[in-house]
């Protein structure tokens, strides 16, 4: 999975994947809801299953990672 790719969750709601970040051995995914942008969620991925993620700590920690990681995807102003 990488960024840009739209999947489908077992909610049924499709995702872009804004962001993937490794950290400590890990994929983290920042996904914004296709059909509702405010919807957004932070996984990781575990056996190629993504898991959400709860740690708000890390969330926090993993945020300017995930926008190093996409900032030349974003538009210029």
């Amino acid at each position: 999975m990488e960024i840009k790719d739209v999947i489908t969750l077992d909610d049924n709601n499709e995702y872009i994947i804004a962001s993937k970040v490794n950290y400590d051995g890990k994929n983290y995914y920042y996904l914004v809801d296709v059909n509702k942008p405010e919807n957004l969620m932070f996984c990781y991925e575990d056996n190629e299953d993504l898991v959400e993620l709860k740690d708000k700590k890390l969330t926090t920690e993993l945020l300017p990672l995930f926008y190093e990681a996409s900032k030349d995807l974003l538009p210029k102003q």
